[in-house]
């Protein structure tokens, strides 16, 4: 059962032990046998509970930039947090049942075949953006929170200078590897990879769209797919640097997820299998020579996998690997780690109180405890409906 699922279920059980319970109040007060009917509501009280209730999970949370300018990069709306509001977030980490550990203390439990606590949290950062390093670190730091930082290849920068927030006049980028390695050195902090490229592949010949001056960096995939080697530079370019203004979009899929379409074909599986093999045995050679270990768990770009995947992630060795659906609980795979992506503005709007009112109630929730839903979705709505306003009437998303 996906996370969504058990949610639904448990939250309409419960709600329907609410309205039982209510019922009979009801007919309490209305004159009938009062010892009864209170009977009523106590039994229809325990079995909502136990509804809203679920068994215990490990919330793994999911980051991107932590940036006071992430306009550089054209999903910030969507992935990017401002170090105000992750470190109001952290703030809340030490709090009952807000727990945090590492992610190889996860997958060790798991392993084991122990039963979650329900109040355990872990806490990962997609992409190996710069302020990762700049912003995230240093919060994280202070407040000696483990973290998980997953690196994609082709995106690392050159160079061994390692950049400090003060110092850092431009905050745009990626890491490089020394900033990387000074990274794995902090107590408590974890580098794995995301794979080589982040790559999404054509799936079939059909257009999506047409890339413009206005959308061509929303489509990056392209130019990614396009571009052999580096590509830590891409949004530096006033132009597409590999596929031209005018060119179509097409259908597409995560590269390491699907077979790709290539030259009037759908791939066969074995090409799948030989392009998964090929990127995750460059990851551990590179990480061995960079970082001198051998990386343990493996993101999947965009937590997307298909059986091929997880299949070949085990006989590489790896002990993990992203992209599961459910909560970490001790009935789900131990090698499959489910997350939930963090954002900002939970009212559509910032106000520090209600990110760590939303942060408390998602946490809390992907633990096992669906009363918070009660909280989250009216939060949720808020944010969509603040977010389709200033997109209609053009406001900034401050």
């Amino acid at each position: 059962m996906t996370r969504k699922q058990e949610r639904k279920r448990r939250f309409g059980a419960g709600i329907l032990a609410l309205l039982a319970a209510l019922g009979c109040l009801w007919a309490a007060s209305a004159g009938g046998a009062a010892l009864w009917w209170l009977a009523g509501v106590a039994a229809a009280l325990i079995l909502m509970h136990k509804a809203m209730i679920g068994p215990p999970g490990v919330a793994v949370l999911t980051y991107h930039s932590v940036s006071p300018d992430p306009g550089w990069l054209p999903w910030s709306q969507e992935t990017a947090v401002s170090p105000e509001t992750f470190a109001a977030h952290c703030s809340m980490i030490g709090a009952p049942g807000l727990l945090a550990i590492t992610t190889d203390e996860l997958v060790r439990m798991r392993a084991a075949g122990e039963q979650p606590r329900g109040d355990e949290i872990v806490l990962h950062f997609d992409d190996g953006y710069l302020d990762n390093w700049l912003y995230a670190a240093p919060i994280l730091e202070r407040h000696g929170i483990p973290a998980s930082f997953f690196v994609s290849l082709d995106f690392v920068e050159p160079g061994a200078l390692i950049r400090t927030a003060p110092d850092a006049r431009d905050v745009s980028g990626y890491m490089n590897w020394a900033e990387i390695a000074a990274m794995q050195k902090v107590r408590g902090l974890e580098i794995e990879p995301h794979g080589v490229d982040h790559a999404r592949i054509p799936v079939s010949e059909r257009a999506i769209d047409r890339l413009t001056e206005a959308n061509w960096r929303k489509h990056a995939w392209l130019q990614w797919h396009g571009t052999n080697g580096p590509k830590h530079d891409w949004y530096r370019s006033d132009a597409p640097p590999a596929v031209p203004i005018g060119s179509p979009v097409p259908e597409s899929g995560l590269a390491l997820a699907v077979r790709g379409w290539v030259n009037g074909r759908r791939e066969d599986v074995s090409e799948l299998e030989e392009r998964l093999r090929e990127q995750l045995t460059l990851c551990q050679t590179v990480f061995a020579q960079r970082l001198g270990k051998m990386p343990r768990i493996f993101c999947w770009p965009e937590n997307k996998v298909g059986a091929e995947g997880r299949r070949i992630a085990r006989e590489l060795g790896f002990a993990a690997t992203t992209g599961g659906k459910g909560r970490n609980r001790a009935d789900e795979p131990a090698d499959v780690i489910s997350r939930l992506h963090m954002g900002d503005r939970a009212l559509g709007f910032r106000w520090l109180a209600a990110e760590r009112l939303h942060f408390r109630a998602a946490v809390r929730l992907a633990q096992g405890n669906h009363y918070y839903y009660a909280l989250i979705a009216p939060m949720n709505l808020c944010r969509k409906l603040v977010f389709a306003w200033r997109r209609r009437f053009g406001k900034p998303f401050a």
